[in-house]
């Protein structure tokens, strides 16, 4: 894709992905270009292949074919301008860390791994904490926390990357009324600094009102573009073979 120059400015694009598990296709053949400073939300049913997504294009999963490319770069030459916040469940939450030492992680790039964390790095990582209404559980352990909470802690370790291209698997799911609102007005600010996200989620309800951009996938990209364009019901039926109650 670099080759032309025509995805170069793209955070995240994607070049005839593949990706199987056991034989079985998960993803095929999925193209498409993320622009800048955009929220676009990843949409579709279970087992659409919308987590492989990311975490192919993190090089967690490799693709029979394709690629994906980051700035027009692999994503080892551009990992420090991508931030990942995994799915809740998908984390070991006993592991025995406070709030702040987890937003701290996320400074190791900068401060260099068993290099000694510093004031000023636990201030960066307070501020953090602050922006998601996190800074009074700062000493709790993380299995003190509740699910909302942990997801703001998260949300905090992403922010002290500085990245340029947020991916988050389904930062909302399970979460209160209040870290949804903080969460997504975070998202907002990003975005209005000119940052780019791509956000798997699940609610139908509150897509259009989220985000910028709709990717629709079931194993192969069903529609992408502006919520408005994507969020119909002649797409809806496709992506969900007909078996979703749509509301007029």
């Amino acid at each position: 894709m670099s080759s032309n120059g025509s995805a170069g400015n793209s955070p995240l694009a994607a070049c005839e992905v593949t990706v199987a598990y056991r034989n079985t296709p998960v993803l095929t053949d999925l193209s498409f270009e993320v622009p800048p400073g955009t929220l676009t939300a990843i949409v579709g049913p279970n087992g659409a292949g919308k987590s492989t997504l990311i975490k192919t294009a993190l090089g967690l999963v490799q693709p029979l074919k394709g690629q994906f490319e980051f700035f027009g770069k692999s994503f080892r030459e551009v990992d420090g301008r991508v931030s990942y916040v995994p799915q809740r469940t998908s984390v070991d939450w006993d592991f025995p860390v406070t709030s702040l030492d987890v937003v701290c992680m996320g400074l190791y790039r900068k401060i260099g791994w068993f290099r000694p964390v510093r004031a000023r790095h636990r201030g960066r990582a307070m501020e953090a904490l602050a922006e998601v209404g996190m800074q009074d559980y700062a000493k709790r352990q993380i299995s003190q926390l509740s699910g909302g909470q942990q997801q703001r802690v998260f949300l905090a370790r992403a922010l002290v990357q500085d990245a340029e291209l947020f991916l988050m698997d389904e930062p909302l799911a399970g979460v209160d009324v209040a870290t949804e609102k903080t969460i997504i007005n975070t998202l907002h600010r990003l975005r209005d600094e000119g940052k780019t996200a791509m956000v798997v989620h699940h609610d139908l309800d509150t897509v259009s009102e989220y985000f910028d951009r709709v990717l629709l996938l079931n194993r192969q990209v069903i529609a992408e573009g502006a919520a408005k364009d994507v969020m119909t019901s002649e797409h809806l039926k496709q992506a969900y073979s007909g078996k979703l109650l749509i509301l007029s």
